[in-house]
């Protein structure tokens, strides 16, 4: 018996050894439509919880796994999920040839055109430290998916959060400017074809890339390692802003010598847009080489980019013109000159990019990412402008029928605006060129009107360094460090003196206000009464140097049931106004480097995930942070001097959420509930007061608001065909408290007049705060078919302070009927009427020989208005209320059915 046992002991202990020996599991993954590969898909292996991620050549695997039966998930941004059943072979490699998927950006959704399409949203490395694996399903968010795009029309602001808590990077470097805390996406305008790639954070969860805002991250890969080899040519035909669109992007993919070139053209033209009076003319370029060696160790990368653009640009009216005209696409920034249209206000941008980049894969579990970028925007708005004549706006108030109490004259405005007398109806550059010419011949020669060119140059310089970890027992470690330095260059040139032969460079709103005292009237007591000529700067010129410097850490752990993570962040910053003329009204305070402010701000974030299963997940995530004020909001008056609002100092916000997130086979999406609180912030209004005869600077401090509601976002696959979407929400953005205003005008009339606005309970404005879309997708044969109906509700006016300060409700009398009524229409908040539209796409993918295809799209927008959607609007600042209806609020519409036609080839 004994050697019976010891006879299969050793006979069958090899084959022991054999089975229990780690096996091998790779393939490649490609296009369904091109054949092509699709790189960074998230591929899990999910029995044994590993993951990895196809690279440029479509290709994965997966080393020392166990053999047997499992299931292979395949996820990202790019593609639709799916999984495929694998049997892991023992003894040889298992190779899964031509794993197809539908690649998303092959099969082009025209409904989300104009948007950076939607990226990569994981970048672990493979991993076998999770058992449930939750990254791919939580960052693949369909309620952000959905809304980001067919909700934008209303400008739609998930959350009701600002722009600049959303955060850009490209490459790993950060790109929110230090001004205004935005990014410009403008910058990387046509360029659709090199945005592609990338990772996105959703809100404020953990990322590898940053340290993450409430908002959201994302980071743009535009290495050219990261695209996969051809060339592909699009071609796109619409009745937007512009009627013409292509791009042309060719790419090596990585070579075996470790080499990548990727570049890309593209541009944007319409002589005439949609909206009367306006054109757009953009050419973009992009080039990046990269370099990998010792086995992709080692990755250098050299990007440049930019897009630079002109635009004419259409404006917002009164409700009483669009009536009087028929037209809810009015635009008043427009006229004749000698039989041809010129537009007053035109947009010339360029922001030039170079990116230097560097991934040192240190071992298989530490990585670390560092780059520096240099970075230029020119930016310039043009303007008319007026001293000695009457207000040239066609749309200006006086020129408006409700303006007379007369009823004949009434009529007889009126009947010129309906008479569409293109003279009267819209700018007048002839006239504007008599009446200065009349300056020469019996005058000074001096500007009676002119264009000028408002400027906001940015040079910033930006560095990003970023260590990725893999410890023991499950954590991660992410941590970086960012240094910035930015100088904004604020001022304006004469653009065009419209035939004089000069502009004299005073303040004309001074002038009424401090006739007698000429050193007042001075823009440049260093140069007092100058003449300027085209090209010449005037008015203000000043430089705003910003400085900033960070590090944060952030720690994830894992475990079979539970997911936490936690981070801490310190910031600081530093900023000083840096003045290049000594104006009459502050000399001063005007001229030179003014006082330096710096602040030190911290940022604390943790959450959890609670796995029920490998399908359903419970999040929460809670983060509080102060942030410094941001400067272009820190000044009173930064046009005209150095000073501050009192007690400049760092706001808060406080955001928690909850969420139940589930993934099945058919059926997956998000519930949320969410809260954040904002204290202490801060905002400048600007505005012309009638009234006062001037131009005014608001600014309001100390401002609390609590935004707070819950999300849905639901999509259903009915079979391979059929797929259906839901996404919306059910908030509220309001003000919870008094702060205090400070009121200054350029003309030094008003000097820090400090008194209590009344906000208190008032909605924030500017943002549906009920929104949804509904929509299905149909795919067969490559013919793709998708519709959906978009939703708002509860959008707001955005309210002016100046109607609403302490000193308006002293004389209220609430015993007197008339006296009441202009009380409410003074203060009450104008809601907007409930709307909805419909989108519909339609395309069609042909195949041509050598893989080649065609990809043809066409979508159709806003085809159904119950409302025409304003999708904007403030107050005006002026205060009547007397005739407090007479002055309405400026608003921009939408209408009609706005077309994209696109055809794109693939070789």
């Amino acid at each position: 018996m004994k050697q019976k046992l010891l006879f299969f002991i050793v006979f069958l202990f090899p084959f022991f050894v054999y089975a229990q020996q780690p096996a091998e599991l790779k393939g490649n993954v490609i296009s369904s439509v091109t054949g092509k590969p699709v790189a960074g898909v998230i591929v899990t292996l999910r029995g044994q919880d590993r993951q990895t991620r196809t690279d440029s050549k479509g290709l994965f695997s997966f080393q020392k796994v166990a053999v047997g039966k499992d299931t292979l998930s395949l996820n990202a941004a790019s593609i639709r999920p799916q999984e495929i059943p694998v049997d892991i072979l023992a003894g040889m490699p298992t190779v899964l040839n031509d794993v197809q998927v539908v690649d998303l950006n092959a099969v082009e959704d025209m409904s989300l055109v104009g948007v950076i399409d939607e990226v990569l949203t994981d970048d672990d490395a493979e991993s076998s430290s999770q058992e449930i694996s939750s990254t791919v399903i939580l960052s693949n968010d369909v309620y952000l998916n959905r809304a980001a795009y067919q909700l934008s029309p209303a400008r739609f602001r998930v959350r009701g959060y600002d722009s600049y808590y959303e955060q850009k990077y490209i490459n790993g470097v950060s790109f929110n400017d230090q001004l205004r805390g935005v990014f410009n996406y403008a910058a990387i305008g046509a360029l659709n074809d090199m945005t592609r790639n990338g990772d996105v954070t959703n809100y404020n969860r953990p990322s590898a890339f940053t340290f993450g805002s409430i908002g959201g991250a994302e980071n743009i890969n535009m290495r050219a390692g990261n695209n996969a080899s051809g060339t592909k040519v699009t071609l796109s035909y619409t009745n937007r802003n512009y009627y013409l669109r292509g791009m042309a992007t060719y790419s090596t993919g990585l070579t075996d010598k470790g080499w990548a070139f990727t570049v890309s053209v593209g541009g944007r033209y319409s002589d005439r847009g949609n909206i009367e009076g306006t054109y757009y003319r953009n050419f973009s370029y992009a080039l990046s080489v990269e370099k990998q060696w010792k086995e992709g160790r080692h990755s250098l990368s050299l990007t440049t980019f930019g897009s630079p653009v002109e635009r004419g640009q259409q404006g917002a009216s009164y409700q009483e013109v669009y009536d009087l005209t028929g037209n809810n696409l009015y635009n008043p920034n427009w006229g004749y000159q000698n039989g041809k249209r010129r537009n007053a206000k035109v947009v010339k941008a360029f922001d030039p990019t170079v990116i230097l980049s560097h991934v040192w894969k240190i071992n298989e579990n530490t990585s670390l990412t560092s780059g520096i970028a240099f970075h230029y925007g020119r930016y310039g708005n043009t303007a008319l402008n007026w001293y000695n004549g009457p207000d040239p706006r066609p749309d200006y108030y006086r020129y408006l029928p409700s303006y007379f109490e007369d009823t004949v004259i009434q009529e007889q405005y009126a009947a010129l605006w309906r008479s569409k007398d293109r003279t009267f109806t819209q700018i007048n550059w002839d006239k504007l060129y008599r009446a200065n010419e009349l300056n020469i011949t019996q005058g000074n020669g001096s500007a009676i009107y002119m264009v000028e060119e408002r400027r906001s140059d940015l040079y910033e310089t930006s560095f990003n360094s970023t260590l990725n970890a893999v410890m023991k027992g499950n954590m991660k470690l992410f941590a970086g460090i960012g240094l910035r330095a930015t100088t904004s260059r604020q001022f304006k040139t004469v653009d065009d003196l419209l035939g004089a032969h000069y502009v004299l460079d005073i303040d004309k709103f001074a002038e009424q206000d401090f006739s007698g005292d000429p050193e007042k009237l001075q823009n440049n007591l260093n140069h007092p009464d100058r003449k300027a000529l085209k090209g010449d700067k005037f008015g203000y010129n000043f430089d705003l140097n910003i400085y900033s410097a960070n590090a944060w850490v952030l720690n994830q752990y894992s475990t079979r049931k539970l997911d936490y993570y936690y981070g801490f962040k310190l910031t600081y910053t530093y900023f000083q106004r840096d003045g290049k003329m000594r104006n009459g009204r502050y000399p001063t305070t005007s001229y030179g480097k003014g006082a330096s402010h710096s602040f030190t701000d911290i940022a604390l974030k943790g959450g959890l995930t609670y796995k029920i299963n490998g399908r359903h997940f419970i999040t929460g995530n809670i983060s509080y942070a102060t942030e410094a004020p941001l400067p272009n909001n820190s000044y009173v008056s930064p046009r005209i001097t150095d000073k501050t609002v009192k007690n400049l100092k760092s706001g808060s916000y406080f955001s928690v959420d909850l969420n139940y997130v589930f993934s099945l086979p058919s059926l997956n999406g998000r519930v949320g509930v969410f809260q954040t609180n904002f204290y202490d912030q801060m905002d400048r209004i600007s505005y012309y007061d009638g009234i006062s005869g001037t131009f005014i600077n608001h600014v309001v401090t100390g401002i609390n608001r609590i935004h707070r509601g819950m999300e849905v976002g639901l999509t259903y696959k009915l079979n391979n065909h059929w797929s259906f979407d839901l996404a919306g929400t059910l908030s509220e953005y309001y003000y919870n408290n008094n702060p205090m205003g400070t009121i200054n005008s350029e003309n030094g009339k008003i000097d820090n007049r400090e008194e209590k606005v009344y906000l208190r309970n008032f909605y924030v404005g500017g943002t549906p705060q009920f929104a949804g879309t509904f929509g299905l997708r149909y795919f067969i044969k490559y013919w793709f078919l998708g519709a959906n109906i978009n939703g708002f509700a509860r959008n707001y006016i955005e309210v002016a302070p100046l109607r609403r300060l302490a000193s308006n409700y002293d004389n209220v009398d609430p015993t007197v009927p008339e006296t009441m009524e202009a009380y409410r229409s003074l203060v009450d908040q104008e809601r907007f009427d409930d709307s909805y539209t419909i989108d519909l796409s339609i395309g069609k993918i042909f195949y041509l020989p050598g893989r080649s295809s065609i990809n043809f799209n066409l979508s159709v927008n806003n085809l159904l208005n119950k409302e025409n959607i304003r999708t904007g609007g403030y107050e005006q600042g002026r205060m009547d209320i007397t005739y407090p209806n007479r002055f309405g609020s400026k608003y921009y519409y939408m209408q009609g059915i706005n077309c994209f036609l696109n055809v794109s080839y693939k070789f």
